[in-house]
């Protein structure tokens, strides 16, 4: 039995899942801190907002390649759902720790007055 193709079948549906929800979210509510940021500039905000969720997408997209490429070679099911579960939490703190990021940076630069007209 390949245990690998197992752990693959779990493990796209759930990134895939995680890369549509939590990026709509990020696209939906972000909208409204950007719109306060840029002053209700709606056009900047939506393009701003686009190419965040663009980046959002690849980045995800790419990371899931990568860990499917260089995935280690699975003996049992134990062995899968503890893979899953390291794969899946990595990418998960990592866009926590992004988007956290995103927020106080936007906030240093709001605080600097380098975003205020």
């Amino acid at each position: 039995m390949n245990y690998n193709l197992i752990a693959y079948s779990i493990y796209v549906p759930i990134i895939g899942f995680i890369m549509i929800k939590i990026g709509w979210l990020f696209y939906t509510y972000g909208e409204i801190y950007l719109l306060h940021l840029y002053h209700n500039n709606q056009e900047l905000v939506n393009s701003i907002n686009k190419l965040l969720l663009i980046s959002y997408h690849l980045l995800n997209l790419g990371y899931a390649i990568i860990s499917i490429a260089y995935w280690e070679k699975l003996t049992n099911l134990t062995e899968v759902f503890s893979s899953i579960s390291q794969h899946l939490g990595i990418i998960i703190i990592g866009l926590a720790v992004m988007h956290y990021n995103n927020i106080f940076i936007l906030n240093y630069l709001v605080k600097t007055n380098t975003l205020k007209h």
